[in-house]
């Protein structure tokens, strides 16, 4: 049994359909994390089609990836489930459907032929017993490294193409009175850094391999060992207010000069944008360093509650098609950062960064999953972050006893 299991008499409270939110066909309550600036202007371009379509749009955004999807869940469980809400496919969200707790868009997707525009990935993960259970309105790239141009002329330096050349590039950076890496101090930012650094040493194959087979071989190797090394050298290279920092607060300090490396998803180029920059002028965005070329891929996807009455499965299709129509996909993640879900869109009105995001995805080859609840079980997922975290906040803790540690974390959560 999981944490989702309904208790006695849930099932038929839910399909009342309790919610407000659902007593007109045109109404949908909305529940997402989209709270910084970039985030609430790109949202905006979804609330729009959808009002533009005759719909309304009830907000309710909840700080926090975490305490958003909890309190979805939570919700649904009382019997008060929002229209439609934001979440992260994977196994959490499978957990979900298992339960008969989400409603199915299948007839949207068929018509708008999904299947022939979404990455084969996406495809599959969006799914359950072969029918569409979330609407994928964008792609993420979480191997991304901005930098602030003036920070690097300033000490003398260019961008680097490998994990040695940048350590060598931040301690010219940090005798030059200048952060080499604004980093946010939370476990799934500390891990973003470390999957980065993690394709850059051992390579997407390896990468691949490691987290889609969780082999302790690999786990073990002396290639992860060197990747644990690479991550400890960049420990001093973090300014100390870093724990705790939110990661948009990051992304202000290599947006002004105090930082001059952020490693961040794409979604930072939401807070560039917000902030009059073009993305790939005086903030520059390149893949963090590595020989392979690959995406490692995360997904916004919005969810739908199991409220069986004809009002919500309206406003739940409607809002589907809106989702997933190319002017809204393109007006989104112009705001957001990101690239598209859909395949089929052209890339010209993106900015540089986002083209060469959509030209590189279009080898499947170098589609890699982020490990943040989507590539691996949310038990897993935790556990990563959580070992990661430990090692980088360790004073002491040696590479070889981070690996160790690493290993036995997901063994353990297997």
């Amino acid at each position: 049994m999981t944490r989702f299991t309904k208790v006695a008499g849930l099932t038929a409270l839910l399909l009342a359909g309790a919610s407000a939110s659902s007593l007109n066909a045109q109404t949908a309550e909305v529940l997402h994390w989209w709270t910084s600036g970039g985030e609430q202007a790109a949202i905006a371009e979804i609330r729009k089609g959808y009002e533009a379509r005759g719909g309304e749009w009830i907000d309710t955004p909840i700080a926090g990836g975490s305490a958003a999807r909890a309190a979805a869940v939570n919700r649904m469980l009382g019997g008060d489930p929002a229209t439609v809400f934001q979440f992260a496919i994977g196994e959490q969200l499978r957990e979900l459907a298992d339960q008969g707790l989400l409603a199915d868009v299948e007839n949207v997707a068929a018509g708008q032929g999904w299947d022939d525009k979404l990455p084969p990935l996406i495809m599959q993960a969006a799914k359950h017993d072969g029918k569409y259970i979330a609407a994928p309105i964008n792609i993420h790239g979480e191997n991304w490294m901005f930098y602030n141009g003036a920070a690097l002329e300033k000490a003398g330096v260019s961008v680097p193409k490998s994990w040695p050349e940048f350590i060598e590039t931040a301690q010219k950076l940090q005798d030059a009175g200048i952060i080499p890496i604004g980093l946010g101090g939370q476990p799934w930012q500390e891990r973003i850094l470390f999957n980065s650094v993690m394709l850059g040493v051992a390579g997407r194959d390896f990468y691949a391999r490691a987290y889609s087979t969780l082999d302790e071989d690999l786990l073990m190797s002396d290639t992860m060992l060197k990747v644990f090394e690479t991550f400890a050298a960049l420990k001093p290279f973090v300014d100390e207010g870093s724990p705790g920092r939110r990661w948009n607060e990051a992304t202000a300090m290599m947006i002004d000069g105090r930082a001059a490396f952020h490693f961040m998803g794409d979604w930072a180029k939401g807070e560039i944008i917000a902030a009059g920059i073009e993305p790939g002028s005086s903030v520059g965005c390149v893949f963090a360093p590595a020989e392979d070329l690959a995406y490692i891929m995360t997904v916004d996807v919005f969810a739908f509650s199991n409220i069986d009455t004809d009002a919500a499965r309206a406003a739940q299709e409607k809002m589907a098609g809106v989702m997933f129509d190319p002017d809204v996909q393109i007006a989104f993640n112009q705001k957001k950062g990101s690239i598209p879900a859909r395949m089929d869109i052209p890339n010209d009105s993106f900015d540089d960064c986002a083209q060469y995001a959509i030209k590189t995805i279009q080898d499947p080859n170098t589609h890699l999953v982020s490990t943040g609840l989507f590539g691996v079980p949310s038990s897993v997922s935790g556990a990563i972050d959580d070992t990661i975290s430990n090692f980088w906040n360790s004073a002491d803790m040696t590479p070889e006893q981070g690996r160790d540690s690493f290993r036995q974390a997901i063994a353990n959560a297997k």
